[in-house]
């Protein structure tokens, strides 16, 4: 049999951040299809594929032959990177469906009546150079203090709203590593990742992306179970999966625990909505196509 030896330090300590985070997507998973919040289908996928690759990586440490998809993920945030390029996101050139607050009379920042972005990364309006001036600034300042989480949720808004999910994506999960004990990373994350499932044609893929996502708000919410914003995120997403009354009673949570907070007008909006449509079956909720964008 080869020897482990023949693994290099470096990616011995790839294939064991992956494998312990395949491990605990396994048991994330099973949580997921324990409280309902993810399909049978979506279950089987997701289970089957965590498993195979889990299977390789252990296979590769034990033996010391690498048998793992020559394009495994690295780690957590490689994960979901590699989810949404699979999924063929066009991540320099989003343009977001109509959202949530549009749906009920209100824009989004950064947002013109379309419900697009008035200012992707290519245009050249002041607007846009500002945006541009702000990410390098706070790219700088990431370089300078590369473990300061703020910065790196700050960073990943600026990315979101110049339309790039992907490098927003990276810097959400890059704060997530620094502290996975605060909510708010786990829970902008997963925003992001319900976003990128909006644009994705494949609907196996779409529903991963949006599995991940409600995965995300229950980790935030079991980080801190007081983190309201994480409650109103989760609502739009079963709102949009109609799963109406588990966005009742997130709705109600949000509301509680933050009655003057960010999203609180949309939320009793959207409450009304979903407590109409609960109680006359026939009566649907508008769509909801996005969880809100952070300022």
């Amino acid at each position: 049999m080869p020897m482990a030896e023949q693994l290099d330090p470096e990616r011995r300590r790839e294939l064991e951040d992956e494998r312990d985070f395949l491990m605990r997507s396994l048991d994330d998973l099973e949580l997921e299809r324990e409280s309902g919040g993810i399909d049978d289908e979506s279950y089987r996928e997701l289970h089957d594929d965590y498993t195979a690759r889990a299977a390789s990586v252990i296979r590769t440490l034990r033996d010391g032959v690498d048998v793992t998809p020559a394009r495994a993920p690295r780690s957590k945030e490689r994960t979901r990177r590699r989810a949404l390029l699979v999924a063929g996101v066009a991540v320099f050139a989003v343009l977001v469906g109509v959202s949530l607050a549009y749906a009920l009379g209100a824009r989004l920042p950064g947002q013109t009546a379309s419900g697009n972005s008035a200012a992707g990364p290519t245009t050249t309006n002041p607007a846009s150079k500002a945006l541009r001036q702000r990410i390098d600034t706070l790219q700088r300042q990431v370089n300078a203090k590369p473990d300061d989480f703020d910065l790196r949720l700050q960073l990943s808004r600026a990315y979101e709203e110049n339309g790039d999910l992907n490098n927003a994506l990276k810097q959400s999960d890059d704060a997530i590593t620094i502290d996975a004990n605060r909510p708010e990373g786990h829970a902008n994350a997963a925003r992001l990742l319900y976003l990128a499932s909006e644009q994705v044609p494949n609907k196996d893929a779409q529903a991963q992306l949006v599995a991940q996502a409600l995965a995300g708000f229950n980790q935030a919410i079991s980080v801190d179970a007081n983190y309201a914003d994480a409650y109103f995120f989760r609502a739009v997403l079963y709102a949009a999966t109609d799963e109406l009354a588990r966005a009742q009673v997130d709705l109600q949570n949000y509301l509680v625990k933050a009655p003057a907070g960010e999203w609180a007008a949309k939320a009793r909006d959207l409450l009304t909505q979903v407590s109409t449509a609960l109680e006359t079956p026939s009566t649907t909720v508008p769509p909801t196509t996005t969880t809100p964008r952070k300022k």
